[in-house]
């Protein structure tokens, strides 16, 4: 099963965030599997590596659990998107730009 678009976009952005978590794998897996996550360890780390895909609801669990961690931290770090984050908005220099809302320009 190969990434598409936006599951790769949330996979690097949730490595980015993972980057400042101070967590090994086995910690975040631990911590996945204890929200309810459904893959294994094996699976996690490949996913983190961006060879192997998974569901959208556990990429969702995956990047709570890492949250959840950067969150005991204090971490000013961004945090790991979900799957229903609209991540080409994030992106965007213009915070109105993704909202829906017209500006006072149009």
């Amino acid at each position: 099963m190969t990434l598409g678009d936006e599951e790769s976009e949330q996979r690097r952005r949730f490595a980015e965030s993972l980057r400042h978590a101070d967590v090994s794998i086995e910690e975040l897996w631990l911590r996945y599997f204890t929200l309810g996550g459904q893959a294994g360890q094996f699976e996690v780390e490949a996913y983190i590596h961006g060879a192997m895909a998974l569901p959208a609801l556990q990429r969702d669990v995956l990047a709570h659990a890492l949250n959840e961690r950067l969150d005991e931290l204090y971490s000013g770090a961004p945090r790991a998107p979900y799957s229903t984050d609209d991540l080409d908005a994030a992106h965007d220099d213009d915070p109105a730009s993704g909202s829906g809302e017209k500006s006072d320009d149009d």
